[in-house]
């Protein structure tokens, strides 16, 4: 099994093609190999909380995690499927931001240092039989880079906006960046022979924030070309109000219009996008070249999505299409299946896929179901929707072409999603949608809890 794990990568791939000039060669050389799955959605927006879903199998209220909690400790915790790999004789191995961890930007700014040191917080290595941690991220000079903040007075400056930059790293650090050393460990692990069973995952960070490219990735995306996102001025004019406070708080997206800085975080991400795609290409040259070729199955996700301004909000944190629609590839080993997939599907659903196709038990009382019946039948679909939680009582679903969202203090939002990909449009008080918004509501009892 290869498993490539992208950090807040949303669907701007090309494969999903929610933008128009986003360039992913080797993410569409995946994509023709299996499966892609064009609705999938992450269990929370937030990479701890998602991860460990993944990991598990299961929603956060089963696991306890709906953001920073830690999940290791805990009494009676879930068995985790990198536990069971290797009960059933995997080697894992593992490099980068596989399970949680953060950079320190706040030291590496306040020092104005050259570099943010790694801080491993939910990865055990005692968990795998080989396991490389990120390395530090370079840092380029004068930052911020997009002059938003001021850090000279870094007191004054909130631990958001420690990271919240964008803008040209030197070429010659390039060899620095923790991506290209996770690529390394992975490919000397790939031309090893000799393994017959193995468990091999490669965590990638970008595209994370912050977006400090080498100059040919964002030369990709000429600035006065770069195509904005579709916004609304008055977009959260029919939203609850905890939608509209976590879509506000930070002001973002006030903060970027404010200093012209709209254009050059959008070319920003998708050069960090094309950057995360140029490592994917590494590995699968790799596993090409190597003797595991035919016998391998890979998976690429993302573990959250993100905003640019839609809903004229930033980063992940709601539960809108943006922050909570993933990539998701599935390629079985020697590849075929059905290409697409458009039906709502959960990356809770990631690990018991793999595990069927591999022939292994699955584990019990876990939240995800194995999609292979989707992955050669078009008349298949999920048993359930796709559910999506931030923050304890607050949950979305996505079933067939609607995203209902019920929030802890009783707030709605009905989107149809095939007229309203963007959910301008709040339904949820629309008496001509009543009947659909009982049905929903229903499913939303069903299956997401407190």
């Amino acid at each position: 099994m290869l498993f490539i794990v992208a950090d807040d990568l949303n669907s701007w791939i090309e494969p999903l093609g929610r933008h128009p000039q986003v360039r992913t060669p080797n993410m569409n050389r995946l994509a023709a190999r299996g499966t892609v799955f064009t609705r999938a959605y992450c269990s929370a927006p937030f990479c701890n909380a998602s991860r460990m879903s993944v990991f598990t199998g299961c929603l956060p209220e089963k696991t306890g995690v709906y953001g920073n909690q830690s999940f290791w400790d805990a009494p009676l915790r879930q068995k985790t499927y990198l536990e069971h790999l290797r009960e059933a004789g995997y080697h894992c191995f593992g490099a980068g931001k596989v399970f949680h961890g953060t950079f320190d930007y706040a030291t590496a700014g306040r020092e104005r240092a050259p570099a943010a040191t790694w801080r491993d917080t939910e990865n055990r290595m005692a968990a795998w039989d080989e396991f490389h941690p990120s390395t530090a991220e370079p840092m380029p000079p004068q930052r911020p880079l997009n002059g938003m903040f001021d850090f000279d007075r870094f007191e004054t400056v909130s631990p958001w906006n420690h990271l919240f930059d964008w803008g040209v790293l030197p070429a010659e650090r390039e060899d620095e960046m923790p991506d290209g050393r996770t690529v390394a460990h992975v490919t000397d692990f790939l031309m090893r022979p000799g393994r017959e069973e193995f468990f091999c995952a490669a965590g990638l960070y970008k595209p994370h924030l912050p977006w400090y490219l080498p100059q040919r990735f964002l030369d990709l995306y000429p600035l006065d070309e770069v195509v904005l996102p579709f916004v609304k001025d008055d977009d959260l004019d029919d939203v609850p109000e905890t939608a509209r406070l976590w879509a506000t708080n930070p002001p973002d997206h006030e903060t970027v219009l404010l200093h012209g800085q709209w254009r050059h975080a959008v070319q920003g991400y998708l050069a960090a996008i094309s950057y995360c795609d140029s490592q994917i290409g590494l590995i699968l040259d790799a596993l090409d070249a190597s003797p595991y070729r035919d016998d391998t199955m890979i998976v690429l996700w993302g573990d959250n999505g993100f905003h640019l301004g839609e809903k004229l909000h930033w980063r992940k944190f709601v539960l809108w299409e943006e922050a909570t629609r993933v990539p998701f590839i599935v390629v079985p080993p020697g590849g075929g299946g059905r290409a697409r997939v458009d039906s709502p599907v959960s990356l809770v659903d990631l690990f018991p896929t793999l595990c069927e196709l591999a022939g292994l038990a699955p584990i019990d009382g876990v939240d995800g179901e194995s999609l292979t019946p989707l992955m050669h039948s078009d008349t298949a679909s999920r048993s359930g929707p796709a559910v999506i939680t931030w923050q304890q009582g607050n949950h979305s679903i996505r079933s067939g072409s609607w995203r209902y969202t019920r929030y802890r203090d009783g707030g709605e939002e009905l989107y149809e999603q095939m007229a309203d990909p963007y959910e301008w449009t709040n339904l949820a008080q629309d008496p001509r949608f009543a009947e659909t918004l009982a049905r929903l509501r229903l499913e939303m009892e069903k299956v997401a809890g407190g």
